[in-house]
């Protein structure tokens, strides 16, 4: 579906995919806390929640600063948004990312790892996991250096 839109726009374009540069916001979360997990997801519905409030529904707030937050029929599933993102174990979010990459073909991707009210030791945790571990094994795993 996501490369079906990477598609469409570069022809809207006249381009051809080959052509233009493609970049991915991610979010992803590497944890084996089931617990931390379910936050991530919660936050991270909460935020594409607040995005499509100001995208598509143009939706206003109603004292002139905060956004209600209001669960609408785009919601996704935690089963489905865990089954669709590159969260969970440190080896799923490996695999996950490397199938995107196969799939998407990104020239880039910006990875988010924090959404709402992670406190600063789990944050800093998910730092030292992305640079030891995950990006290492990606980087190998496509053939790049470790630069």
């Amino acid at each position: 579906m996501l490369r079906g839109i990477i598609k469409t726009a570069a022809a809207s374009e006249g381009k051809e995919v080959r052509d233009s540069k493609v970049s991915l916001l991610r979010c992803c979360y590497a944890s084996d806390d089931g617990a931390e997990i379910n936050s991530y997801i919660d936050n991270a519905r909460f935020q594409r929640r607040l995005s499509e409030a100001l995208q598509q529904r143009r939706q206003q707030s109603k004292d002139g600063y905060m956004l209600e937050e209001m669960p609408t029929h785009q919601d996704l599933s935690f089963d489905t948004m865990r089954k669709n993102l590159p969260i969970g174990s440190i080896n799923r979010v490996i695999d996950r990312l490397l199938e995107e990459i196969d799939v998407l073909k990104p020239d880039q991707i910006a990875i988010q790892t924090q959404l709402g009210d992670f406190d600063q030791k789990t944050m800093l945790r998910q730092i030292e996991l992305w640079g030891d571990k995950i990006i290492p094994a990606v980087q190998k795993s496509l053939g790049q250096s470790e630069a």
